[in-house]
């Protein structure tokens, strides 16, 4: 149960209490730079790309729409940035939203073959043969009231900087991610920086505004899954799990 209560250590809020990233961004001069837009008609395989915004996914599958409680909670904090816990849309989000399985977390309907997992799994059919024994608290509930302390402390920190500084990412700390392709759409799945996308979308949202991204290195090496290629997939190809529910996994970071 503590793990699902994710709480975090006075260490880790006293950090971000302090804002210690800060001092980084304002003496930064090594930014990673780009100029290709990643486009499904024309793709151009670049460690360092552009992505849309609203092309953007959590690992859990939330787009950063008006229904995400990150960009939701920045929203707040840039109206009230001493807004109390309790009132945040991040705090109610995680007492309502509190999935029992992995199917639910998704949304894929209870009959899925995926709601015998637990909701912490850690499980893409396109990545992996079956499923992983890595524990992933999600963006979901419950969760001990440090665990909102953390993120809010990250996204008040984070509006500061970039409305003053604006997005500068260094190769250390640059968003990452990898591509899931379906026809001529696509979703750049975060492995790393939902909260600055969070912020990034709340400050620019109506401006079509164009965030440099780069490769996933570190969790997996994987660039582009493409939704054709579903047969291959590890996952399948091991028939833990049959084709049409790994679509159905996949299709829902489009929904």
């Amino acid at each position: 149960m503590d793990k699902i209560l994710d709480k975090k250590s006075q260490k880790e809020l006293n950090k971000h209490r302090n804002n210690i990233y800060l001092n980084n961004i304002i003496n930064r001069i090594d930014k990673a730079e780009t100029t290709y837009i990643f486009n499904p008609a024309n793709i151009v395989i670049q460690d360092i790309f552009l992505v849309n915004l609203e092309k953007c996914c959590t690992f859990t599958g939330h787009n950063y729409n008006n229904d995400n409680p990150l960009v939701n909670t920045s929203l707040q904090l840039i109206d009230n940035p001493n807004i109390k816990l309790s009132k945040t849309y991040l705090y109610n989000f995680y007492k309502t939203f509190q999935p029992t399985n992995y199917a639910q977390v998704f949304n894929l309907g209870k009959n899925h073959s995926l709601s015998t997992l637990p909701q912490t799994s850690y499980f893409y059919p396109w990545i992996h043969k079956c499923p992983s024994n890595e524990f992933r608290a999600g963006l979901f509930g419950p969760k001990d009231i440090s665990n909102v302390e953390h993120r809010v402390l990250r996204l008040k920190n984070l509006i500061e900087s970039v409305t003053k500084f604006g997005y500068k990412p260094d190769n250390k700390d640059i968003i990452e991610g990898y591509i899931l392709l379906k026809n001529n759409d696509y979703r750049f799945l975060i492995t790393s920086g939902h909260h600055r996308v969070a912020v990034l979308t709340a400050l620019y949202k109506d401006s079509n505004y164009l965030c440099t991204v780069k490769y996933e290195k570190k969790r997996t090496n994987i660039k582009i899954v493409n939704r054709n290629d579903s047969i291959n997939w590890p996952g399948v190809k091991s028939n833990y799990i049959q084709q049409e529910d790994a679509l159905s996994l996949f299709d829902s970071f489009f929904t």
